[in-house]
């Protein structure tokens, strides 16, 4: 006959499969865990390029559920539940690792928490990363469709076909052994730009084709027109120094020059324009018309200027006091509103110094021939300077 000391529990109590169910769970569940957040360490790493701390940081939490793990397999090795370890040390052992599982889960967190910025960015780009290379084959597989209609219909696009060629090389690297996630990431976006790109490129050409055949003509008429444009000038010019002073156009020389090779520059684009069209290069030519339009928009402007400076400065000399009662009552209503909104102290000064600037133009235009460009822009500028003053006023005072 045995004695009641020297026998075992045949099965396990409530309390100790309890016990044991708790730390498999908690020690599923910190696999889990620890699993994910070293992947997300790893794609941290691998997009800030090893950058910064994280490694070893996460290195220092890894071992605590390292730690963690080796006490629950201890506990599930050394004390089974075939009845050959008292079920109270089973417990005992299983509380153990429990409390262990619980403080690597609790690292874990802090750990997600001090760095959650960098692994967040991490974690969802591993989580787009294949939806981001999905829609890139999709949208290659889209650009040769839309680039081979584009050929088919005899409205090719050049720069569709370069654009479908780089997304096709950079597509190639998806494949590629060994990329890491950076690599991969962007190489997907880089495929999916150009993809795209291309596509909208090939399918625009039809549109891009009618638009330059339309475009220089256009282009050809606005040359014609600025060529005549640019021929008066010279008279302005002539007109400029001989009714006023040298400084009224000092900075005006040479525009007849400039405008005349704007000009020139404008014509070799929309001969450029008209070789590509003919070869059916409508990207490019569509460059060249716009850097004609460009060149024409400046030989127009320097026209306008020296036009509208002799103009301007006819006005003036006409009637030289009326620029200056422009003026002052621009002054004045800006002092009124100052005084009106008690902010003096503010701009009180800036408005007084104006009202110096005014009297000295108007004291500086003597002589034969008075400079009436610096007195004109005297005005114009203390006009700019009073509306900078109202402006501030108004926002200050809401």
């Amino acid at each position: 006959m045995f004695r009641r000391s020297d026998r075992r529990d045949p099965s396990p109590d409530e309390a100790t499969l309890a016990a044991r169910n708790a730390a498999t769970q908690g020690f599923l569940t910190l696999d889990d865990e620890q699993r994910a957040a070293a992947d997300a360490v790893l794609a941290a790493e691998e997009l800030t390029g090893g950058a910064g701390r994280l490694g070893e940081a996460w290195a220092q939490v890894s071992a605590v559920c390292d730690g963690a793990t080796e006490a629950y397999l201890t506990a599930t090795t050394e004390f089974p539940l075939d009845g050959t370890r008292r079920f109270a040390e089973v417990r005992a052992a299983d509380e153990r690792a429990l409390r262990q599982i619980e403080a690597a889960r609790e690292a874990i967190t802090r750990f997600r928490a001090t760095h959650a910025r960098v692994l967040d960015e991490a974690t969802f780009a591993l989580t787009t990363l294949p939806r981001t290379v999905q829609e890139a084959r999709v949208a290659l597989v889209d650009a040769r469709k839309a680039v081979q209609q584009a050929e088919a219909s005899g409205v090719r696009s050049k720069r569709a076909t370069q654009r479908l060629a780089e997304a096709e090389q950079a597509a190639v690297g998806l494949d590629a052994p060994g990329s890491g996630l950076r690599e991969r990431s962007t190489l997907a976006k880089r495929t999916l730009d150009l993809a795209r790109s291309a596509a909208t490129l090939a399918a625009e050409a039809p549109r891009t084709a009618a638009s330059v055949r339309s475009s220089i003509t256009s282009v050809a008429t606005r040359r014609d027109a600025a060529t005549t444009k640019t021929a008066q000038i010279e008279p302005a010019m002539s007109a400029l120094r001989r009714e006023f002073s040298e400084p009224c156009s000092h900075d005006l020389v040479g525009t007849e020059q400039q405008a005349t090779e704007a000009i020139a520059t404008a014509e070799r684009a929309l001969s450029s324009a008209r070789g590509r069209a003919d070869a059916g290069d409508w990207d490019d030519a569509a460059d060249d018309i716009a850097a004609a339009r460009s060149q024409l928009g400046r030989a127009e402007l320097l026209h306008d200027a020296v036009l509208g400076r002799l103009g301007d400065l006819r006005q003036v000399r006409a009637d030289p006091a009326k620029e200056a009662a422009d003026t002052r009552f621009v002054l004045r209503d800006a002092q009124r509103l100052v005084v009106d909104r008690g902010l003096v102290r503010e701009f009180g000064q800036v408005l007084d110094a104006q009202s110096v600037r005014l009297d000295n133009a108007q004291q500086r235009l003597t002589g034969v021939h008075p400079d009436y460009w610096l007195y004109l822009t005297e005005m114009r500028g203390i006009r700019d300077r009073v509306k900078e003053v109202v402006a501030d006023a108004r926002r200050g005072h809401r």
